[in-house]
């Protein structure tokens, strides 16, 4: 099929940096459109189109190696990545703007996901149907992320000390569980048995299986990092 017929997706390519510019022009104007008023039709609209994607991408990522005929591994299958259960926990909390799924969309969206738009672990080119439903998950994911602080006044809980060490123990808690789900299966699910085929910041932080432990030192201060912004907040909205 001619769909099927792409080249290998190349970092910062022509069709990478459309992806990311069409998703940047759609993400500032759904903040503008929530900062203005979010009960109006363009922030309904746009913030159920985020809702949407979150809710769909997980099973267009497996729809889609499915279609193709990659169905060998059973990462690209099964919703268990971070930034699958991330998508979900962002559809939610839009929804319902429950604090702890506040919380893990804009830390996990932002310091993980958003990691991933930028040194994609895609081999497919526009326009295979992976091409499309990686950018769906991981764009939206992070749109999801930006928009609560940006444009819905979202807040993380204080003590923000609490905070830090809850979203860290949560993440430390699934790294700890797929560990055991890829020993079972023979996966690589959050690349904790290999470092993904692409470059990436996995490349940068030592050998296996010592990256590992890099990462949780990178997790805690993206953390903090992502804090810094409300820590230095005189006065801050009530949470929503």
């Amino acid at each position: 099929m001619l769909i099927l017929a792409s080249t290998r997706f190349i970092a910062w390519s022509t069709s990478h940096w459309v992806a990311l510019i069409l998703g940047t022009v759609f993400l500032i104007a759904t903040i503008l459109f929530h900062r203005k008023n979010e009960n109006s039709w363009p922030s309904l609209i746009t913030r159920g189109i985020i809702i949407f994607a979150c809710l769909t991408a997980a099973a267009n990522t497996g729809g889609s190696r499915f279609y193709t005929g990659n169905t060998e591994k059973l990462d690209g299958l099964l919703p268990l990545h971070l930034c699958d259960l991330t998508a979900y926990a962002a559809a939610f909390a839009l929804l319902f703007r429950k604090p702890i799924l506040c919380e893990i969309t804009y830390y996990c969206g932002l310091g993980g996901t958003f990691q991933g738009l930028l040194t994609p672990n895609l081999k497919e080119a526009f326009p295979h149907p992976n091409f499309f439903s990686f950018f769906q998950l991981h764009f939206f994911v992070v749109a999801a992320a930006l928009l609560l602080p940006l444009g819905l006044g979202w807040r993380p809980q204080r003590p923000l000390k609490k905070t830090i060490f809850r979203i860290f123990f949560i993440i430390g808690g699934y790294l700890l569980s797929i560990y055991g789900v890829n020993l079972i299966l023979q996966t690589n699910f959050a690349f904790i048995m290999k470092k993904p085929d692409n470059p990436s910041l996995f490349d940068h932080l030592g050998p296996h299986p010592w990256y590992n432990l890099s990462v949780q030192v990178l997790i805690f201060l993206m953390i903090l990092v992502l804090t810094a912004p409300f820590l230095i907040e005189k006065k801050h909205p009530k949470n929503l």
